[in-house]
């Protein structure tokens, strides 16, 4: 049957059971933490792998209460922290602090690329002018000189 002859509640139990089955793989394999973001489950990567538009999980009565027990079974596990404000400012502040210092780094390493171009700049232009006056001295002569 083709997904326009399929009713709602067809379409809600399909997408309830393969999220309960994605779930159960992802136990089994072991990997379920790789779809953890900001303390709770990515809603966005399991629809797509469940093959159903994430705006279902707020339609969709019966799969948003299945991922709230999931989440919920998931966080009284330990798998999954619970979200806490403080505790995302905290993470979030070493990231940015983190983040702050790679951004110095390699900010540092952009000044010690630019002061050494200058430095490569100024000689090339030393050298230009010195050449550019041998040459104004010997082109009026005539004569022939490797540089």
């Amino acid at each position: 049957m083709s997904a326009k002859g399929k009713s709602t509640a067809q379409i809600s139990s399909e997408a309830v059971q393969n999220f309960k089955s994605w779930v159960e793989e992802k136990i089994r394999e072991g990997t379920l933490n790789r779809y953890v973001r900001r303390g709770m489950l990515n809603r966005s990567e399991i629809a797509l792998e469940c093959g159903f538009s994430r705006s279902l999980f707020s339609s969709n009565d019966p799969l948003k209460a299945e991922l709230a027990r999931v989440e919920n079974e998931f966080i009284k596990s330990g798998r999954i922290n619970e979200r806490s404000d403080s505790g995302e400012r905290q993470s979030d502040s070493s990231a940015l602090e983190s983040k702050l210092a790679s951004k110095e780094r390699e900010l540092n390493t952009l000044r010690e690329r630019l002061a050494n171009k200058t430095a490569e700049n100024e000689d090339l232009r030393r050298k230009l002018a010195s050449n550019n006056a041998i040459l104004d001295d010997i082109i009026p002569t005539g004569r022939r000189v490797k540089l």
